[in-house]
């Protein structure tokens, strides 16, 4: 029974990873259950045994893209030795994904306002862990007396502008003909205006 349900982990992995290119490649619309099949070398009717629609791919390949994005940021943490440097290894992480955003192929950039219903139930979920990861940085910051001292509900509203900040970025990117901003070259600065506010 293991192995039986490590092989369909695999295959699901598989039908994962090719979609993505898939999808990134000729976008959403242009990319069938067969091209996915067809690229796996496997019969399309073997797809819906795991996946009942392109679109149940869709939300499985963008659970996938969240799920990365959360293990490098937690990788990123775990090197940082004090909570500014968390704040900042978790701007560089985020940032990081915001740059890939914009580099999607022109046909998935297109089509990104109309997938966005698709996308919000998971990034609503993967929101929340954001929040409370920043929360977590925010509130060990103020204990050690690297952050000033906050009440516990305006570090929840400061990590929650934090994170919003980012996902506020991500379609602008996606869809923008214009040179993507580099905003990593200033990271430092913005996380200091976020720590330390704009006052003197």
């Amino acid at each position: 029974m293991t192995t039986l349900l490590q092989k369909d982990e695999i295959i699901e992995k598989e039908i994962i990873d090719v979609a993505r290119t898939l999808f990134k490649t000729y976008g959403f619309k242009k990319t069938t259950m067969g091209h996915i099949a067809m690229s796996l070398g496997k019969a399309k009717s073997s797809l819906y045994y795991y996946y009942s629609s392109k679109e149940e791919i869709f939300e499985a390949v963008i659970n996938e893209e969240m799920t990365e994005l959360l293990n490098q940021i937690h990788q990123a943490l775990a090197g940082a030795s004090s909570s500014k440097e968390k704040l900042i290894a978790y701007c560089r992480c985020r940032l990081g994904k915001l740059r890939q955003l914009y580099n999607l192929s022109d046909v998935l950039k297109s089509e990104i306002a109309e997938l966005q219903c698709m996308m919000n139930d998971v990034r609503s979920k993967f929101d929340t862990s954001h929040v409370e990861l920043v929360k977590g940085i925010l509130l060990e910051g103020v204990q050690n007396g690297e952050f000033k001292k906050v009440n516990r509900d305006n570090v929840e509203l400061v990590a929650y502008l934090m994170v919003s900040s980012f996902r506020g970025l991500a379609v602008p990117l996606m869809v923008s003909q214009q040179s993507c901003p580099r905003l990593d070259l200033q990271i430092d600065s913005i996380v200091d205006i976020m720590v330390e506010g704009i006052g003197k």
